[in-house]
């Protein structure tokens, strides 16, 4: 990919993300930094809505983004059943499999809080978010990871859990190349 295609996707990337917490060119440009240089500090944990903050997307988003960094340290098994998955993610790197198993851990919260978002890295991650009623979830911490079993009735979100289960292993395999080609429609 040349370089300035790689610049453009990552603008488009990260002026989308402003623009889904509210937070348009106007407005960051207008807004006080409150701590660090230029104000990141603040943008990012605290000032300006705390961006990275939990309570937003950008609390999962940064245990996704973490997990994209560390693509190479990560390995996945799937199996696949009639009516759904059952997967090990698993990584040698202790620290590895703790953002594993909390990436997970609170995804599951947050269907279970019914707290969906639009998960713009992952269009079948939006899907089950957005129908945590439609299919059954759990898990099982691994001393190296974590195993989830995600099945359904309806095969129509059994096809979305094959579709993320088939995302998550070009992830892990590829990292952020596979990501943005997602996010952009395979057109990369």
């Amino acid at each position: 990919m040349h370089r300035r295609t790689l610049t453009a996707v990552l603008g488009t990337i990260i002026s989308g993300l402003f623009g889904l917490v509210g937070l348009d060119r106007r407005s960051a440009l207008a807004a006080p930094a409150k701590t660090g240089m230029g104000g990141m500090d603040g943008m990012m944990s605290g000032g300006m809505g705390g961006m990275m903050a939990d309570h937003n997307m950008m609390g999962p988003m940064k245990l996704g983004m973490e997990l994209f960094e560390r693509h190479a340290e990560i390995h996945r098994t799937t199996e696949y059943l009639p009516d759904g998955i059952i997967d090990a993610t698993v990584s040698a790197n202790p620290e590895t499999a703790r953002i594993i198993q909390a990436h997970v851990i609170e995804m599951y919260n947050r269907m279970a809080a019914n707290r969906p978002f639009n998960y713009m890295m992952s269009p079948s991650a939006s899907t089950m978010l957005q129908n945590p009623t439609r299919y059954r979830r759990s898990y099982r911490l691994l001393p190296t990871g974590i195993e989830v079993t995600e099945t359904s009735d309806d095969p129509e979100m059994v096809k979305v859990i094959y579709a993320h289960a088939k995302e998550l292993d070009r992830f892990a395999a590829e990292g952020m190349p596979a990501m943005m080609r997602g996010m952009m429609g395979k057109r990369m």
